[in-house]
């Protein structure tokens, strides 16, 4: 019994022990913005300029041209053939009327003996065709903008001045919207119902409008001197893609013209903004959004006051980093050395220790996160390397890919620049 008792009381130690070393970590959802450089650079200038080139304004220019011939020439017959009209009327009601005197100066015994011998009777009159005016359909013209404006709002190179002078010359093309016909098509689905204990299975049918579109466009850019630095016509703007309405359970009557109008205004939009994003990725000095992920210990006040210390320096220099940079980066440098001061006590064999093995990889990427935001290239390279040597699990693995991903691009970006 004593043995059993002297057991137990070994158990409760060992559990008192484990709850006291044992690491609750836990996640915490930060989103913050960092600068990011640009992939590309040109020495020296800080303005730019954005012009539209719409190719298919001549296009349209041309087809109002035809059409105004066309119906001027439509006009013109019309006229010509108008005023034949009015004669060959006039010569026909003269020759009725000749022929009406003459036939009626004949007697009733001669009119009867023409009719039946000759089968000829009362004189008729000429009916002459009325000419009409042949209708000309107006051509389908694409849509024309206020570019200036639309560009303005849409397109703005981040740590650049909006001012022709010296400036990048952005150019972006415009090839106009394309499209198919909106059809409303019908399909079959399976519908299961349910009642008195019992499920069935019925057809129906719903039916959607789609049609197929694309709002292809390009972008060049020049440099002050005029020399091209860039071109490029992204293929995510030129495919098709399909607009499919939501299902109904009859067949719709939508408004095609409006329907095709909404749609473009919105494809509109959207292409510009991505066509901003490349711009800024290439050449801006761009404020950018990013969620990050910070590790910290629940309850971790009394045993780890210097790691809550840490991720409370962090996440506050995080979400400050647009704001105050400078006082954030002192914040996030203070965190670092925290951290780094807490991976002198690494026991990776010890589950127990303090900084065990769990402990230490949520540390390592706590840095990782720091290093990335304030830019240090140098020092994620290094945390990297040092994770390279330990083992890890494959979400963990993944996590490293990724970082090796961020600080790869980061430390190409500050060799450009």
């Amino acid at each position: 019994m004593k043995n059993k008792y002297l057991g137990f009381c070994m158990l409760l130690l060992c559990l008192n022990m484990n709850n006291s070393f044992g690491q609750k970590l836990k996640e915490e959802k930060i989103s913050y913005s960092y600068n990011r450089l640009p992939s590309a650079t040109i020495a020296g200038v800080k303005n730019y300029q954005v012009v539209a080139e719409a190719a298919y304004e001549a296009k349209n220019k041309q087809l109002l041209a035809d059409y105004k011939e066309q119906k001027k020439e439509a006009i013109d017959k019309y006229n010509r053939e108008l005023a034949v009209y009015a004669n060959l009327v006039k010569t026909a009601n003269e020759s009725y009327g000749k022929a009406m005197a003459e036939y009626n100066k004949k007697t009733v015994g001669k009119k009867i003996v023409e009719q039946s011998l000759l089968a000829s009777g009362k004189p008729q009159k000429e009916i002459i065709t009325k000419p009409y005016l042949e209708s000309v359909e107006q051509p389908k013209l694409q849509s024309v903008y206020d570019y200036n404006t639309i560009l303005s709002t849409y397109v703005k190179l981040e740590g650049y001045q909006p001012d022709p002078s010296n400036a990048l010359k952005i150019v972006v093309l415009f090839y106009g919207f394309d499209h198919t016909q909106p059809r409303s098509i019908g399909e079959e689905m399976t519908n299961v119902s349910s009642g008195s204990g019992k499920t069935s299975t019925y057809k129906s049918i719903v039916y959607h409008t789609e049609f197929s579109y694309r709002h292809p466009m390009a972008v060049k850019v020049y440099d002050p001197s005029g020399k091209e630095v860039l071109s490029v016509t992204p293929p995510e703007l030129n495919s098709y893609k399909i607009y499919k309405s939501g299902n109904s359970d009859r067949q719709l009557m939508s408004n095609n013209e409006l329907l095709i109008k909404q749609n473009e205004e919105r494809v509109l939009q959207v292409n510009l903004a991505f066509i901003n994003n490349l711009l800024n990725d290439k050449y801006g000095y761009s404020s950018v959004k990013r969620d990050a992920t910070l590790n910290y210990i629940k309850n971790g006040d009394s045993e780890y006051p210097d790691l809550t210390m840490a991720f409370n320096e962090a996440s506050s220099g995080l979400l400050m980093l647009q704001q105050d940079g400078p006082s954030a980066v002192v914040k996030l440098k203070n965190a670092n050395e925290i951290w780094n001061k807490a991976l002198t006590e690494s026991d990776l064999s010890n589950k127990k220790a303090r900084i065990n093995k769990e402990i230490t990889m949520a540390i390592y990427f706590n840095l990782l996160e720091c290093q990335f935001a304030v830019g240090d290239a140098l020092g994620g390279q290094n945390t990297l390397g040092k994770l390279n040597s330990l083992s890890m699990t494959n979400n963990e693995r993944r996590l490293k890919l990724d970082y090796d991903i961020l600080f790869a691009e980061l430390k190409k970006r500050q060799s450009i620049n």
